[in-house]
């Protein structure tokens, strides 16, 4: 996560992930973005590698989630 060091500055580049984020409320984008913070920063912070922290936060936030 290059220079972020903050959770609330997490998913916020537009871009091919934005349609994947427009079916998320926004509760369920908040949680995502602080495991992803979580989950970087308990790996030491590497750079580069935003995507793949993220990809992993949304299967945990959303593995519980209902489908309707």
């Amino acid at each position: 996560m290059p220079h972020a060091t903050n959770p609330d500055t997490l998913g916020t580049n537009p871009g091919p992930a934005t349609n994947a984020l427009s079916g998320l409320s926004d509760t369920e984008r908040d949680r995502i973005r602080w495991r992803a913070h979580a989950l970087w920063r308990e790996d030491g912070c590497p750079q580069g590698r935003d995507r793949e922290y993220w990809e992993r936060a949304e299967l945990e936030i959303l593995k519980g989630r209902r489908s309707y």
